[in-house]
């Protein structure tokens, strides 16, 4: 089976106990995917390709599979780097500084969010930046800036 469309997300779906879930774990790189090929833990396999353009697979995504079954994203514990800008100066001073890496990055809840990386950390610790390394289950992907414009 294909799954095309998110159908909502575990946030919304109040009545979630009255389905049979099964669960996909995935890592946060996989969620940039739009076609991936993915195993429940319940060990069967879905084709998933996204057909909304501006849909993306995120932590807590629900596939309905039918009126009784669902299929739940959900995303696996991994180390990041988490660095908490106490002002807009030193966000824009590190989102500048970052840039010039070119490593993907998220920014939730004005923390900036990125995979560990030995020559970020020292980056980080020579600019005496503060951060911390956690496990954490990202809720969307990891991502490029993207420059491009649309006409």
């Amino acid at each position: 089976m294909i799954l095309t469309a998110i159908d909502t997300t575990v946030s919304e779906l109040t009545d979630i106990e009255k389905y049979h879930v099964e669960t996909v774990i995935l890592n946060s790189d996989e969620l940039n995917k739009k076609i991936i090929r993915v195993k429940t833990d319940h060990g069967n396999e879905y084709g998933i390709r996204l057909s909304n353009e501006d849909e993306e697979l995120h932590h807590g995504a629900i596939f309905f599979l039918d009126d009784h079954n669902l299929v739940l994203i959900t995303v696996r514990l991994e180390e990041m780097i988490i660095i908490s800008p106490k002002t807009m100066d030193e966000m824009g001073e590190i989102a500048h500084m970052l840039g010039n890496t070119h490593k993907p990055v998220v920014v939730e809840e004005g923390n900036i969010v990125l995979e560990v990386d030995p020559t970020v950390i020292a980056l980080l610790e020579k600019k005496q930046v503060d951060y911390k390394i956690e496990n954490i289950k990202l809720k969307k992907p990891l991502k490029h800036v993207d420059l491009s414009h649309e006409h």
